[in-house]
């Protein structure tokens, strides 16, 4: 009776693999967003607003197993959402490290902002996952176009809240209007839940 164990080696085993990824993100903060993704159901709508090369992008794929599940990852990959290194074209790098889940994941290249524009408002998020741009205006932006799509009781991740001011300003006025209810913090993560439609 090994055989539950050995699908927890191969899964942690998975997850070490995919931390040796180059990205601004820790192996906890990988389980996590991978334990969210993998509670989904089939058909399961994940939005990533930020995704650099593909590490987070990878562990929440890894997660994601429903039928016809997907992960829209939105960003320029450019480095214009306030990384400190020198602007380079991070995309190929993107789609080398996230092939493995390539039928789960659709890369949506532009501005958050204008991908929004786009976006159908039929079209409803299981897992909202924000670490765009860190400035106030721009993660509040990305907040109020993006959460009114989020399915109620959802998870809602946002990176680098303790790290960034303009993150933890624009979280906490949500937390207070009681859009969202804090949930639990991991490394850079704070994880929360939609509480209204």
């Amino acid at each position: 009776m090994l055989y539950p164990f050995k699908n927890l080696f191969d899964q942690n085993r998975r997850l070490r693999e995919i931390d040796r990824q180059e990205g601004l993100f820790g192996l906890n903060e990988g389980r996590l967003v991978y334990k969210i993704a993998r509670s989904l159901k089939d058909h399961a709508v994940v939005v990533e607003i930020g995704a650099y090369k593909g590490k987070s992008t990878s562990f929440i794929a890894e997660g994601l197993n429903g039928k016809n599940s997907k992960i829209y990852s939105i960003d320029t990959w450019f480095n214009d959402g306030g990384m400190r290194q020198t602007r380079a074209d991070t995309f190929p790098e993107f789609l080398n490290n996230t092939a493995s889940w390539r039928g789960k994941i659709i890369p949506l290249r532009g501005f958050s902002s204008e991908i929004r524009r786009s976006w159908l408002s039929e079209k409803k998020i299981d897992f909202l996952w924000i670490d765009g741009d860190h400035s106030y205006t721009g993660i509040k932006k990305d907040i109020e176009d993006w959460l009114p799509l989020v399915k109620k009781n959802c998870f809602v991740c946002f990176h680098d809240y303790r790290d960034e001011a303009g993150v933890k300003k624009a979280v906490d006025e949500k937390i207070l209007d009681r859009t969202i209810v804090f949930v639990r913090r991991e490394g850079n993560i704070f994880l929360t839940r939609k509480l209204i439609d």
